[in-house]
């Protein structure tokens, strides 16, 4: 699949169908040839995950110097938002150890410096492509994601306190509803969000995110789209929980909460969250990781969970996770998912 400028194909964003650059679908990919790598030892797997850093590194992913140029959608932000930009840190931090290259690393750490963070919210702001500072990302799986793509650069001293900051305000700004379902939006206290626009006029949107926040909170659309997100946030609470155990967030009601809905029919019953259009493409993967991390004693749950993705995603005649995918090119380049697992034995059939 990969190009001759290291690149690999781009995806349309899943459900939402929205142009996409190479670099969400190359940064997966980096993850994936840099574990193959550590694994095998093979150098075919080194000289391609360097050129996927390599396209990482360019002009054409990073034309300004600053954020990545992650997609292309009319009216929408070129960086899409913390997402877009958390896959390569990701990638390139993990890169950067694997291949024994610092300046990705470094790149990593550049890109996650750029972004304002507010300790009082516990938010991170989101950047253009030029380097213009942007409204809060106010939906929660981008938060989220970005703080445990980033994670990786705690290990090198990068981004640690404003992780930890994070966390300290997660159990306020994570909002549940009362089956333990993580709501989309954040909802950071009122009185925090009235004086940051009162200290900041330009984050108005924050008092706008207040209204928002209880509208969908009635509805049952945005209940489906939640239940389809609800893996991605497990994963990254796992991912983040592996960084940062001690973190006192990890005994809180909301989290507790957040891990017992997986036993609830609505997500694991018909129609639950293997059967869900957006949000996670490997809900199975997120959950069988989710459990092994942040409940260990369900560990039996674990081979379920992987093998149900497996089945129904991995098409075995190309040995691509291709299956069932309504986004070819993106559900294949998760397959980077696997590389947070422990070596776990499943059969198949």
């Amino acid at each position: 699949l990969q190009r001759e400028d290291g690149s690999f194909p781009p995806g349309r964003n899943g459900v939402y169908d929205e142009p996409e650059t190479p670099v969400r679908t190359t940064s997966h990919w980096l993850t994936t040839l840099s574990k193959v790598y550590e694994i095998t030892g093979d150098e075919v797997f080194a000289e391609a995950a360097h050129d996927a850093a390599d396209y990482l590194l360019s002009d054409e992913a990073r034309p300004h110097g600053y954020t990545f140029h992650s997609r292309n959608a009319e009216g929408k932000d070129k960086c899409d938002g913390l997402v877009g930009q958390a896959a390569p840190i990701r990638a390139l931090a993990r890169a950067g150890s694997a291949l024994e290259r610092p300046e990705l690393l470094e790149v990593a750490a550049d890109v996650f410096s750029l972004h304002p963070f507010d300790s009082r919210l516990g938010l991170w702001q989101r950047v253009e492509i030029d380097g213009t500072p942007l409204s809060f990302d106010r939906t929660l799986n981008h938060q989220l994601t970005f703080a445990a793509s980033s994670a990786n650069l705690s290990d090198h001293g990068v981004g640690t306190d404003r992780i930890k900051d994070f966390l300290d305000r997660l159990a306020d700004t994570m909002r549940l509803h009362s089956d333990g379902l993580i709501k989309h939006y954040v909802r950071p206290s009122p009185l925090d969000v009235l004086q940051t626009v009162l200290t900041s006029p330009t984050h108005w949107n924050l008092l706008l995110n207040e209204f928002v926040f209880h509208y969908y909170s009635r509805s049952s659309k945005r209940r489906t789209k939640e239940l389809g997100y609800h893996p991605v946030n497990l994963r990254s609470l796992a991912r983040l929980k592996e960084a940062f155990p001690q973190h006192f967030v990890w005994e809180s009601p909301p989290v507790n909460d957040a891990v017992g809905f997986v036993d609830s029919d609505r997500y694991a019953g018909p129609d639950g969250v293997m059967d869900i259009s957006s949000g996670s493409m490997t809900p199975g993967i997120h959950t069988a990781y989710a459990l092994l991390v942040l409940d260990t004693r369900r560990s039996a749950e674990v081979r379920k969970w992987l093998r149900r993705d497996i089945e129904q995603r991995f098409d075995f005649d190309q040995d691509l996770l291709i299956a069932n995918a309504t986004d070819v090119n993106f559900q294949a380049s998760t397959i980077y998912n696997v590389t947070t697992l422990p070596d776990i034995s499943i059969k198949l059939g």
